[in-house]
């Protein structure tokens, strides 16, 4: 993910977690997308993909467990990052690619973090 974020510079980078798990969820893939937005403070991930990661995460046996962007910034989400977790309640990682770290995030009745193993 790391390559990924450093890869997409200046942009915000973004992929899909696919995983097996229940409430310890191991990551199998990464399933880096296309940042629509093309920015580097924001990701957008376009419908066609979005569609393209859960077709292919149902084919492997795997589900979306996750999902990963960088920030030009510290690795806490943005509000818009809070809206789109609402949506979308699995965990979310983010790598900050000033600070050189990642942190995850889930939301369940409010944003918190989620540990890393």
């Amino acid at each position: 993910m790391e390559k990924l974020a450093r890869e997409s510079l200046p942009n915000e980078s973004c992929a899909f977690l696919l995983g097996r798990g229940t409430e310890r969820i191991a990551i199998d893939e990464i399933l880096a997308v296309k940042n629509a937005q093309a920015t580097r403070v924001a990701f957008e991930i376009p419908a066609d993909e979005l569609l393209r990661a859960y077709g292919y995460a149902e084919r492997k046996g795997l589900q979306v467990a996750g999902i990963f962007h960088s920030h030009p910034a510290s690795p806490a989400p943005s509000g818009t990052d809070k809206r789109f977790m609402e949506i979308n309640p699995v965990v979310w990682v983010i790598y900050s690619t000033t600070e050189n770290r990642f942190a995850a995030w889930v939301y369940e009745e409010s944003v918190r973090p989620v540990k890393m193993a």
